[in-house]
């Protein structure tokens, strides 16, 4: 475990705790561990002066590099790269953030 991270009260596993910029600041906690699958990107709007991080949810599509040539432009699939990207899960006591998702994934092809 980190221990620059907070920890959860009830499992004591490391989170990161963030305030949900598209739900009028809800405090949420993420798992410190980036999986392809998850759902929030966070940053800290302070840079670093002050331990208060925000959170929203990942985007949907990526835009393409500004320098990217004009022909691989055309090709760009920006869901298909947000997609493949990590992204951060909500904590959930007892699994890692690959569980997570892999919970998630089960329950939405049933």
């Amino acid at each position: 475990m980190n221990n620059a991270l907070p920890c959860c009260g009830d499992c004591g596993h490391n989170v990161i705790m963030v305030y949900l910029f598209d739900r009028g600041g809800i405090r949420i906690d993420l798992d410190p561990e980036p999986v392809v699958g998850g759902n929030y990107t966070f940053w800290n709007p302070t840079y670093g002066r002050q331990k208060i991080w925000r959170a929203k949810s990942r985007p949907t599509t990526v835009p393409p590099p500004r320098d990217l040539p004009e022909h691989l432009r055309r090709q760009w699939n920006g869901e298909k790269v947000a997609d493949s990207r990590t992204w951060f899960v909500q904590h959930v006591c007892g699994l890692t953030a690959a569980q997570i998702v892999a919970e998630r994934r089960a329950r939405l092809s049933a």
